[in-house]
């Protein structure tokens, strides 16, 4: 039987037995998710020469924080809830040659660890961020998170969710990340394509992936998937009749200079300096 090409980069066996299947949810986007940036990354290693070593995983807590720690056949750290985007600048600054690869949730990022991201995104750390977005905490009962859209309903918010949205990729933009983007699990080659163009980034790359949970939301997998394709309009087609709708599409593609290449400016100034004096 021919394997899928994507396979290579799990492992065979894992801390919860053999790597397939998933652990996840029957229908749950995180293994969608998954395979597009093996696929990404898969286009980095034979076609441009990237080192499958060179690359790191960082998760936090939350149900695709066990994408990372359970299966990937990559050096990866399954770390705090909130605290990937310090880790993963700590492993950057170690090692500058290091492709860190931020795999978060929307709690993770815009809740707990929500400073720490504004300030990946202020200095423009060399880090590609993959926000799963399913809108709520799904490892621990579904309740609302600050993703969670107006008026939907989750396990803390039974009557409907009255507060508004928290818009990550705004943020991010204003924020400074040099390349944000937001798409999902219905549009695969579209959230592929963004997440290559995220790792090539030198900088902070956000891309966020809305990202199905049919057990919370108790909705079947292709009822969600198509629902993404109905309340999705793509940013350069927004007209004032789509106003409720979710924009997806490229919010920023800038390139400035990434924290690490500043600073080894300073410290060459320095040494050129003491050289001379």
């Amino acid at each position: 039987m021919k394997k899928h090409p994507m396979l290579k980069y799990l492992k065979e066996q894992g801390p919860q037995g053999d790597r397939l299947p998933l652990i996840m949810c029957p229908g749950c986007g995180s293994g969608q998710v998954l395979n597009f940036i093996f696929m990404a990354i898969d286009h980095l290693i034979n076609e441009q020469g990237y080192q499958k070593d060179n690359f790191v995983f960082i998760s936090g807590v939350g149900c695709h924080a066990r994408l990372t720690s359970h299966y990937l056949n990559f050096d990866s750290g399954w770390t705090i809830h909130g605290r990937t985007l310090p880790i993963a600048t700590g492993a950057l600054l170690a090692n500058p040659e290091l492709h860190p690869v931020v795999i978060t949730g929307d709690g993770d990022t815009g809740a707990i660890g929500g400073n720490h991201f504004i300030h990946a995104c202020r200095r423009n750390l060399d880090l590609t961020i993959v926000c799963l977005n399913n809108k709520l905490y799904g490892m621990t009962g579904g309740q609302s998170s600050p993703t969670t859209l107006n008026g939907e309903t989750t396990s803390t918010n039974p009557y409907g969710n009255f507060e508004a949205d928290f818009d990550l990729c705004e943020l991010a933009k204003t924020a400074g990340a040099t390349y944000v983007a937001r798409w999902t699990t219905a549009h695969p080659t579209k959230s592929v394509k963004a997440i290559l163009k995220g790792l090539e980034n030198r900088g902070t790359s956000f891309i966020e992936i809305l990202s199905q949970c049919p057990t919370h939301f108790k909705q079947s997998p292709s009822q969600m998937i198509r629902e993404y394709k109905e309340k999705t309009v793509r940013l350069e087609k927004m007209q004032e009749d789509d106003a409720g709708k979710i924009p997806i599409g490229e919010f920023q593609d800038m390139r400035k200079p990434d924290w690490s290449s500043s600073y080894r400016k300073i410290v060459q100034s320095v040494q050129n300096k003491t050289i001379q004096d």
